[in-house]
């Protein structure tokens, strides 16, 4: 589970005297997100510790779109059955790794660069030649190609931009030359908020009316913790 500076906002509530099944609540909520096509979502279950080292594990619903995610958890506790939901901004399991990872390739893909164009070079030209030439490919070609990779992340030809936006220091650059914070991205990020938000009350409105049970007043609608500073 995302540590708690990283929570944006939270919704609770226990449903007294009612049961029902964890997975029948998760299978009835894709639904109701997969309805509203929301652009540039997606959806899975993933599994949070319920403790320590060494604890059982709890199954969330998750839907994600860039940076953030809804970790949604429904469970049976006692005679009542709990419904929660957390927006964060989830971090990338072994970051550090792929950052480090990045890196080194791009150091491979720099010195092959050079290597290319310096042979290039030599065999038009000769040897001053060969060293602009592969100085002049390895300092411009490969930040092109870097940049054609990200536009193609950006625009969803190349899938996995939550795994580069939660990546340390490359994360931080992606997001200011690809997708930094304007109006429309705090705008679009507060309609996936809403948009979940209303597909999971409409799944706890269905099921609480299918077994007679009072429906969810106003006050209980509201999220507990809400930051909206967070999403600028």
């Amino acid at each position: 589970m995302a540590m708690p500076s990283n929570v944006i906002a939270h919704w609770d509530h226990l449903l007294e005297n009612f049961q029902a099944s964890s997975m029948e609540f998760y299978s009835s909520l894709e639904k109701a997100i997969h309805t509203r096509s929301l652009p540039e979502s997606q959806w899975m279950r993933v599994e949070h510790k319920e403790g320590g080292l060494g604890s059982a594990y709890r199954i969330y619903f998750r839907t994600q779109r860039g940076r953030y995610a809804f970790d949604i958890c429904a469970a049976p506790f006692g005679t009542g059955f709990f419904i929660s939901w957390w927006l964060t901004e989830p971090s990338v399991p072994f970051g550090i790794l792929y950052t480090l990872g990045f890196l080194f390739c791009l150091t491979i893909a720099f010195y092959l660069a050079c290597v290319i164009g310096m042979g290039i070079g030599y065999a038009v030209g000769g040897y001053v030649t060969g060293i602009l030439f592969g100085g002049s490919l390895g300092l411009f070609g490969v930040p092109i190609s870097l940049w054609l990779v990200g536009q193609a992340i950006r625009k969803g030809a190349i899938p996995g931009e939550s795994t580069v936006l939660g990546m340390p220091l490359i994360g931080w650059i992606y997001e200011r030359i690809f997708a930094p914070t304007t109006l429309y991205a705090i705008d679009t990020a507060l309609m996936f908020e809403e948009a979940v938000r209303r597909a999971v009350l409409e799944v706890v409105d269905c099921m609480t009316e299918a077994k007679g049970v009072r429906a969810l007043s106003e006050a209980e609608r509201k999220p507990i913790l809400k930051r909206f500073a967070a999403l600028a």
